[in-house]
């Protein structure tokens, strides 16, 4: 069943049965109670099945995974209308517009399978990446790795994103004593923070540098981001000046 082509047929499905249904079911339950809540038995019951029968049509539940993580995707956007040309406007839009994705679905940054997955939907977001470095005079190999740093990037900061979240309900609950909590990471590392030992942490304290307050809601580039395409920049200007 996996990765037809647009408008194909699995012979084994029944009609109406496709890869982009399936894993849009089986991440419903993922996006609201989290991937435990994921399991063969879940989906064969939200579409009409028997566990058994859908086993003709899915494998396996990291084929369950891989499915959802391509649905969960999509498309990638269409170059804005009016844009400025160039890789880097291209390839802001791409970074920005993986955030909201990965917010929505936590999941897909938590699950191997979710991670690894090569749907169409997969192969068109790496396509729009690395078709955005097209003229740049950077080798095939560094556009794909430009294309994989900017992706984990993305998914490291939707790590960052949920623990913050997990940290926020640890520190709403009651405690007896002021022992600084495990999420409160900033008052921790101010309590351990010897000025004479470690002076350039002690001046971070001092800037409110660990005040950590979650991820920003704005849709400009985080510092990360802009660091990389940055680097970016440097070897594009390096290989038209070489």
């Amino acid at each position: 069943m996996k990765w037809l082509p647009e408008g194909a047929a699995d012979a084994r499905a029944p009609r109406g049965l496709t890869p982009s249904g399936a894993g849009t079911a089986a991440g419903a339950p993922a996006d609201a109670e989290g991937l435990g809540a994921v399991s063969m038995a879940r989906l064969a019951e939200s579409l009409g099945f028997t566990t058994m029968s859908l086993y003709r049509y899915v494998s396996s539940k990291d084929e369950v995974l891989a499915l959802m993580a391509d649905a969960a995707v999509g498309p990638p956007p269409e170059r804005e209308p009016g844009a400025p040309a160039g890789w880097r406007p291209r390839l802001e839009q791409l970074v920005r517009a993986q955030g909201p994705v990965l917010r929505a679905h936590p999941w897909l940054a938590q699950s191997e399978a979710a991670l690894h997955a090569t749907g169409p939907h997969r192969l068109a977001w790496m396509e729009a990446m690395v078709g955005a470095l097209d003229g740049t005079g950077l080798h095939a190999a560094e556009k794909l790795g430009v294309a994989a740093l900017l992706a984990s990037h993305a998914l490291s900061e939707a790590r960052l994103a949920g623990e913050f979240t997990a940290y926020e309900r640890a520190a709403a609950e009651p405690q007896d004593d002021d022992t600084p909590r495990v999420a409160d990471y900033g008052a921790i590392i101010a309590a351990l923070v010897r000025p004479d030992e470690h002076p350039a942490l002690a001046a971070a304290v001092d800037e409110g540098a660990f005040a950590f307050d979650g991820p920003p809601d704005d849709p400009d580039l985080d510092f990360g981001a802009r660091l990389i395409l940055d680097g970016v920049a440097a070897l594009v200007r390096a290989r038209s000046d070489g």
